[in-house]
């Protein structure tokens, strides 16, 4: 067996050649190899894809976006916002058969009902947390401890549509 000879630490930070350039020249520990980074954002919120939208920009896109237009429908003018007259002209592109209308369109329509089902969702958790709280002050103030609601039974929930119907309970007099 031969005996490796390792170099002092102080030697191999000397040594020059192909993948080690002079000591001077290294990264330095605790010092980053780009210090100016990537250049940051100048304007804008975050997320925002217009430059330059700042708070006066993104105030006149606001005010552009709610102004009234009058639309010509057949012999009817309507009054309606830049939006909906906006939408309702990519509406009409879909429907004569511009494809990148219709992607777009679909995409808008998608993105909407994905965001009203997630609206609608946390609203029903906020009534579904509200109901079993009452459920459990009405548990302890009949004195029920086993977790046992009596009318339990009488509320039926349909997870696929959220529909609840709730069952005559009456009171037992007839």
């Amino acid at each position: 067996m031969t005996a490796h000879q390792f170099e002092s630490s102080d030697e191999a930070e000397g040594g020059t050649g192909p993948g080690r350039p002079p000591v001077e020249y290294r990264f330095q520990k605790g010092r980053s190899g780009n210090p100016a980074g990537r250049p940051r954002r100048r304007s804008g919120a975050p997320g925002d894809r217009l430059r330059g939208s700042d708070e006066p920009t993104r105030q006149m896109i606001l005010e552009e976006a709610y102004r009234t237009v009058e639309v010509r429908e057949g012999d009817s003018v309507l009054d309606l916002s830049m939006n909906q007259a906006v939408f309702r002209a990519l509406g009409m592109a879909a429907l004569s058969g511009n494809q990148r209308a219709q992607e777009r369109w679909a995409s808008m329509v998608q993105a909407a009902e994905h965001e009203q089902k997630r609206a609608q969702l946390a609203i029903f958790n906020v009534i579904e947390r509200e109901v079993q709280e009452r459920a459990a002050k009405r548990r302890e103030r009949l004195g029920t401890e086993d977790g046992h609601d009596p009318y339990a039974e009488d509320i039926i929930i349909d997870q696929r549509s959220g529909s609840v119907v709730i069952r005559d309970v009456g009171d037992g007099e007839g």
